[in-house]
């Protein structure tokens, strides 16, 4: 391999058995490998774009560091990133193309994270749940006198950091039990197509059981639409953003009644901002989420929309050059409660624009899912009912995110 070339990868410092060292891993999890290197590793290989030599590599790192980097030890690396899947090869290709043919050919989409982020056990997931039920108050549409909640914003942060925030959005939901079908637009963290939402006709399973797709609504919407609305569907095997919020779903109605989905994975809306351009502007985006509207407003069944949606990501595990300190988390805080306050107007817009307007400063990753729930939704208002900033002192990194109810 002359011109190494990787695949897209995460890499964030981290100390491991005493090191300060680089994790490096493809989010996608197609090898479950992982690697800790050295900082001069990850200088060799942030020069595996495909435009650099072996011969180039070992000159700029004689440049660098005044040392020989020999030729054998530069391909051990390459072995290494091969064996992970982490190099755009013949191996990695013909592993990916088994795999998307396996995922095509079935009938059902596995939960990729049971066993992992929550445990894999039904009795044992149902009782890990219930402890994020406890001591939490009534809900707001209880509170406030609203008539209906017709959605929430959901995190889609890990369990373990958000678990008390996804019970404060779901509770809400008990008191609108006589859904028939649930919309679930998740955040796509690594489609790798133009697509700008992702479909898939395949049932959801997880520990507590199996959920279907409304496949009426999903019939509706590739009529609609002359592009192919499952390009890139491969993006839903390993996707937590609406995997998440299946399990609280299934917690929260599985024993009392049948219920239905549509899974939607919003692409980033980075091409947007980095255009100056708004998604409504861009008439596949404004076609799709148009036609979704409809079919809420419709009322030929009792739809309800959920956003499986983080908010910042800032500090070194996200590329920043600095890792966050009080002063940015404060700031942090201050957008995060402006676009949020346009969220709970249901402004679409306004919520765009408070993030375009910083060119994404705080990598909002649940900037298109919380969009298109913004501009679909049928209610009144929305109300915050939680938020929090999920502080990695190690990678002086924070994710923060939040809870939201939308009522009639």
């Amino acid at each position: 391999m002359d011109y190494p070339k990787l695949n897209n990868i995460e890499a964030s410092p981290i100390e491991y058995r005493g090191q300060n060292l680089i994790c490096i891993r493809d989010p996608r999890n197609l090898s479950g490998k992982t690697l800790f290197v050295p900082y001069e590793t990850l200088f060799i290989i942030k020069h595996f774009d495909g435009n650099h030599s072996i011969l180039d590599i070992q000159k700029r790192f004689m440049e660098q560091f005044r040392q020989i980097l020999f030729r054998d030890e530069l391909e051990k690396i390459i072995g290494q990133l091969d064996d992970a899947l982490l190099l755009q090869s013949e191996k990695f290709l013909n592993y990916k193309k088994d795999i998307e043919d396996e995922f095509k050919n079935s009938s059902a989409r596995e939960s990729s994270h049971a066993g992992l982020s929550y445990p894999n056990q039904e009795s044992e997931l149902r009782d890990w749940l219930s402890n994020f039920f406890k001591n939490n108050e009534e809900s707001n549409s209880e509170k406030d006198g609203f008539k209906k909640i017709r959605g929430i914003i959901s995190p889609h942060i890990d369990f373990r950091r958000g678990g008390k925030s996804y019970a404060l959005a779901y509770r809400e939901l008990l008191s609108n039990s006589d859904v028939e079908t649930f919309i679930i637009y998740g955040t796509a963290h690594y489609a790798d197509v133009e697509n700008p939402f992702i479909l898939t006709r395949k049932t959801f399973k997880t520990p507590l059981g199996e959920v279907e797709n409304d496949f009426e609504i999903i019939d509706n919407l590739v009529k609609e639409c002359s592009w192919d609305l499952f390009e890139g569907e491969i993006a839903h095997r390993t996707e937590h953003s609406i995997e998440f919020q299946v399990v609280f779903l299934q917690y929260l109605f599985s024993k009392i009644k049948k219920i239905k989905i549509v899974p939607i994975l919003c692409n980033s809306f980075h091409k947007f901002i980095q255009n100056g351009k708004s998604p409504k502007e861009d008439e596949n985006s404004s076609k799709f989420l148009k036609k979704i509207s409809e079919i809420i407003n419709s009322k030929e069944k009792s739809f309800f929309i959920i956003a499986g949606a983080d908010m910042a990501h800032v500090g070194l595990k996200f590329g920043d050059p600095e890792p966050v300190d009080g002063t940015m988390l404060r700031w942090i805080r201050q957008r995060d409660a402006l676009s949020l306050s346009y969220a709970e107007k249901i402004d679409a817009e306004g919520f765009y624009k408070s993030i375009e307007e910083e060119k994404d400063k705080r990598k909002i990753c649940g900037l298109s899912p919380i969009y298109s729930l913004l501009s679909t939704i049928n209610a009144i208002e929305g109300k915050l009912i939680d938020y929090d900033q999920a502080l990695e002192q190690d990678t002086g990194s924070v994710v923060s995110f939040a809870s939201m109810g939308f009522y009639s």
